[in-house]
């Protein structure tokens, strides 16, 4: 009640608002994020609205503020607005409520940071059938993003993210013509803003050491909906030897969009290897950057109208971390035979989309180069 009071009160305040509703818009607000560590960040804010708008921070329990919004106010939909919160030192998760208040209502959204004694952490939406098991602790973390297209917002990519390592384990996506779309490579480096700061490498000029800014999610696999710049963030980045990253690792990224023209959906798991590794590369803040010893490639080609032997085909590819020509057939391999060299398990919503943990399990073990007239590999 006290937060829907305070909402009044704003609304008061706001002269010559126009109706959302009367223009036909239903207003909303959402957060990246609705549940956080207890340690301070920043998560992306978006309005949507067609008239003039305040937004307002109400703070459960009656607390003391704790975070602050860099835009309260505007005309129109408006989003990467950023909420940033401090370190939460109690041992109880503590609660805010984002409020936007237009002429004729309130609308909020609960965000919730989590105390010191929490182990709750951010959970996977369970139907994507890209994802790979998920296994989280204080170091790994999982993350999303969103993208619009058509109007409609959808996911993005998702990527497990180790914090003392500096590099994504994964990176999770779904692929097709829609979601690949058309435009051009924008290279605007960039910080997250899903990952707070400090756990980021600063990368705005690249590695030291004499490794690429390697994507992990391909920059020409995003061009749908304004989507490219996400993929320069520099949680989609590891330090890749620029004899790998071109020619051989660019050609295997171009045969995976054109499988995906194939399909209705290709969903891919890009990620790479850091057991075993000695070697750092540095950021811009002389930071350490472990670098993958191998990077790897599991993917699921999906068409309801396949003539194969199932609608759904996988395939996977595994390179060390060194220079090559191309990659081959002799670098592809079956999806159980990378989750054995991995210790990651792929596509685990895979048996209930498809119905049954039998056939699953054969598109897990198909060799990719006996399926030749679809993957096209020698």
């Amino acid at each position: 009640m006290k937060a829907l009071a305070a909402g009044a009160m704003l609304m008061m305040a706001v002269p010559g608002v126009v109706s959302c509703e009367d223009m036909g818009v239903t207003p909303d607000v959402s957060v990246s994020e609705k549940s956080v560590s207890c340690e301070a960040g920043y998560r992306t804010v978006s309005v949507k609205a067609s008239g003039k708008w305040l937004l307002s921070l109400y703070y459960m329990d009656g607390a003391e503020p704790w975070a602050s919004l860099t835009s309260t106010s505007g005309r129109g939909s408006k989003s990467g607005i950023i909420l940033t919160y401090g370190e939460n030192p109690s041992e109880d998760s503590r609660s805010l409520r984002i409020i936007l208040t237009t002429s004729d209502h309130d609308y909020a959204v609960t965000f919730t940071q989590q105390g010191q004694s929490s182990t709750d952490l951010p959970a996977a939406d369970p139907k994507w059938l890209e994802l790979p098991k998920l296994e989280q602790d204080e170091i790994c973390r999982f993350y999303s993003h969103d993208m619009t297209v058509a109007g409609k917002r959808i996911r993005n990519y998702s990527f497990l993210w180790d914090r003392e390592n500096l590099v994504a384990h994964w990176v999770a996506y779904p692929l097709n013509a829609g979601l690949i779309g058309d435009g051009k490579r924008t290279d605007d480096w960039g910080y997250d803003p899903e990952v707070p700061k400090e756990d980021q490498p600063v990368l705005f000029n690249g590695f030291s050491g004499g490794y690429s800014r390697g994507h992990q999610l391909p920059s020409a696999d995003r061009y749908a909906g304004g989507s490219n710049p996400s993929t320069f963030y520099f949680t989609n980045m590891t330090p890749q030897l620029q004899s790998l990253n071109s020619p051989a690792w660019a050609g295997l990224e171009e045969k995976v969009r054109g499988w995906s023209k194939t399909a209705d959906t290709l969903y891919v798991v890009t990620g790479c290897v850091i057991e075993g590794s000695t070697k750092k590369a540095y950021d811009n803040d002389g930071k350490a950057v472990t670098v993958p010893v191998g990077y790897f490639k599991a993917l699921l080609w999906y068409n309801s109208h396949s003539t194969y032997s199932s609608r759904y085909m996988g395939a996977a590819f595994y390179v060390e971390h060194r220079s090559y020509g191309s990659i081959t057939a002799e670098e592809s391999m079956s999806i159980d035979d990378l989750e054995e060299k991995t210790g990651i398990d792929f596509f685990v919503n895979l048996p209930a989309r498809i119905g049954s943990a039998a056939e699953a399990a054969a598109v897990e073990a198909q060799d990719p180069k006996d399926y030749s007239s679809l993957w096209g590999l020698n």
